[in-house]
């Protein structure tokens, strides 16, 4: 059984995140052959979640734009009507106003449980079931008071998700020698996968009373939202292992899935595996002095997935109060589109996304090879793999023109290719009664291709923001590609400047791909008797990233570079109209910074080194008889320092979260250093 509770308060005033946890494990034999066990964790997550990105409610977004000579404290937030105090106006906020005025909060109740059974009917024959459920309620609520810019008469929205999740799994294990020299094993079974999420939002648009964070405190309402959804998996697999002397080994694999997501034509998918290895030492008995062990490795894999439940079949969605969603007449003002429920009726359209009822499983295909080289005793250890994988049939939903009544369609499309090389190198460079040290080398190069999009399709969109730029699946290039704005060049790649000094510009340009060149690490370890030192510096080479964050502080005025804004400056380029060289005098004012300076200024080459993480420990032995076995007191530290040229930013932070829309950031949240202490007891 296991108990914890850990409570951080963020760089955000106003706002702390907590989380506790309970944990249960019951195993029991109950007799020689038959077991039965329960776990249960109960997990509850509660604080606030930080408004992000371009929202006007991101206190980082306006305290980063705000003008230096605005005294924030001095100031304040608040006027004595009710009004706020801000320096810029529109729908971004005071700082102040957005901690102390606005919050989005978030209450997360999560039940793990699973109950296992097992019964050994042959010393080499085992029989396992297990029934487990993942149950999820996030209860999240977000307020945003009278008078703030988004929402001047106030908002409130209500947003209850629930996610159950139930797998049912049955084994048929099997492990036997067939004599002195053949092995094998097989792992059989079935197993069974369900997902349900039901989606509840409620929006209220203007509040009665300032401060009231209640629904029964609002005037006026959206139409209410609710979704559900349910996703069936059954499977069945098979994993069979065959051993040679225990120095050579064949593995076969295969499953075939049934998925409720997709029609019964295409329902049924089957992906099989087959890997081999050898451990060369022990097969011709080498010398192992040197070597003292020596293992290679390959296999091929399938592996599929489906789509997402429904869209296999068009919708019909209720348009809100959007103007992407809304119902226009060319009359109505662009702002406030029709809505439904009109008068009290009802109005529905398809959706933007034409689904796909010929849906089928999307697939990859990967082959590997490898070794394993450990030497001197194991002081020297070496792991090194290629891979090249192919994904097809990706489950996309590519642009199409409006005039055929939608946006999107969803398609089977495209040809992904990666390959790479993978190595980590384990030393011990010193090892002794008092003092060891160990260091691990890992290094990652990874080359990726869209070799296929869809006929007529060049590119596909992946994520970014809604103008520029965003990240595309280009054909012909790296997987992920930064497309936007960029300067007009001659063909000697001058730049091209109008008649008033601005230099042209072009849209829809490639300005690079996001995937790292390479990825590097060390990890050194040291122990002197009871203290030990670990840290970890990671590196990245190559790729691009777009930084938004100082687009939009130079257009604001309060980036270091901007503070030229009214010496005379001369554009390097040629003049698009004579082909001379630029001598056209302009100020580099707000004109400038707003119409001149285009995505191409703000791409950097995405190069880091870090200390990703640092820890001291000193342990105490209590001995074995005593009730304190052992007490180990440390101090740790996490992200402690960044080498980078990109300024202004961490360069891995992202404003699209985990998704295919890396490469891009515009007003991220500060990645933050930590240092704690820690103190444990062994009993």
């Amino acid at each position: 059984m296991s108990l914890g509770h850990s409570r951080q308060n963020s760089i955000v005033p106003n706002q702390e995140y907590n989380k506790a946890s309970v944990r249960l494990n019951i195993n029991n034999q109950i007799s020689a052959k038959f077991n039965a066990g329960i776990n249960l964790n109960y997990l509850r997550t509660w604080g606030d979640v930080p408004y992000l990105g371009q929202d006007g409610n991101n206190p980082f977004f306006a305290l980063f734009n705000m003008p230096i000579s605005w005294d924030i404290k001095r100031f304040g937030y608040q006027r004595p009507d009710g009004r706020q105090i801000n320096f810029r106006g529109g729908s971004f906020d005071n700082p102040l106003w957005t901690v102390n005025k606005t919050f989005f909060n978030t209450i997360n109740d999560r039940v793990i449980g699973s109950l296992n059974f097992g019964y050994k009917f042959l010393p080499w024959l085992d029989v396992n079931y297990r029934l487990g459920v993942d149950q999820l309620t996030d209860d999240r609520k977000s307020f945003k008071d009278i008078n703030t810019g988004s929402s001047p008469n106030g908002s409130l929205y209500n947003d209850l998700i629930n996610r159950q999740e139930i797998t049912s799994t049955l084994l048929l294990l099997l492990n036997k020698r067939i004599n002195e020299s053949f092995g094998f094993s097989f792992t059989g079974g079935h197993d069974y996968n369900q997902r349900k999420i039901k989606n509840y939002t409620q929006t209220g648009t203007d509040l009665v009373i300032a401060g009231i964070p209640h629904m029964n405190n609002v005037e006026a309402f959206d139409p209410d939202f609710e979704f559900r959804s349910t996703r069936r998996l059954v499977g069945v697999f098979g994993d069979l292992k065959v051993d040679y002397k225990n120095f050579l080994f064949l593995g076969l694999t295969a499953r075939n899935e049934w998925s409720s997501t997709l029609l019964k034509a295409n329902r049924s998918y089957f992906y099989p595996g087959v890997n081999a290895a050898l451990i060369f030492t022990d097969a011709f008995d080498l010398d192992k002095s040197i070597l003292s062990y020596g293992k290679l490795r390959a296999s091929y894999a399938q592996t599929a997935r489906d789509p997402l439940p429904y869209q296999t079949a068009n919708i019909f969605v209720s348009p809100g109060n959007t103007i992407a969603a809304g119902f226009g007449d060319g009359f109505v003002s662009g702002s406030a589109p029709l809505s439904f429920p009109f008068n009290s009726t009802a109005g529905y359209t398809l959706s933007n996304i034409i689904n796909n009822p010929n849906l089928k499983a999307e697939r990859t295909s990967e082959f590997e090879v490898g070794a394993e080289l450990r030497f001197f005793k194991d002081r020297i250890g070496l792991d090194v793999s290629y891979f090249s994988n192919r994904n097809t049939d990706g489950i996309v939903a590519v642009d199409i023109s409006p005039a055929s009544g939608a946006t999107n369609a969803v398609v089977n499309s495209g040809l992904t290719e990666v390959k790479g090389v993978e190595a980590a190198l384990n030393l011990t460079p010193v090892r002794s009664k008092n003092f060891t040290w160990t260091s691990t080398l890992t290094f990652s190069r990874i080359r990726s291709k869209v070799v296929e999009t869809f006929p007529g399709v060049e590119q596909i969109y992946l994520g970014g923001f809604s103008g520029n730029p965003a990240i595309f699946a280009r054909k012909g290039q790296r997987y992920g590609s930064i497309v936007g704005s960029a300067y007009s060049r001659d063909e000697g790649g001058n730049i091209l400047v109008d008649d008033d000094g601005f230099p042209l510009s072009l849209d829809g340009v490639d300005l690079g791909h996001i995937e790292a060149d390479w990825t590097g690490g060390i990890r050194n370890s040291l122990t002197f008797q009871n203290i030990s030192l670990d840290f970890l510096i990671d590196a990245r080479h190559g790729g691009y990233l777009y930084n938004g964050t100082e687009e939009l502080l130079d257009f604001y005025g309060v980036s270091k570079k901007t503070e030229s804004r009214e010496e005379d400056y001369i554009f390097p380029g040629v003049k698009q109209s004579d082909k001379k060289v630029n001598d056209i005098v302009v100020k580099r004012d707000l004109v400038w910074w707003g119409a001149a300076q285009v995505n191409e200024e703000y791409v950097y080459k995405n190069n880091w080194v870090r200390l990703r993480e640092a820890s001291l420990n000193y342990n105490i032995d209590m001995g074995t008889k005593k009730f304190v076995k052992a007490v180990n007191v440390g101090v740790y530290g996490r992200n402690l320092w960044l080498s980078t040229k990109v300024p202004h930013v961490d360069p891995e932070s992202s404003s699209f979260g985990t998704n295919n829309g890396q490469g891009a950031t515009r007003m991220s949240f500060p990645t933050t250093r930590s240092l704690g202490f820690n103190l444990k007891f062994v009993f």
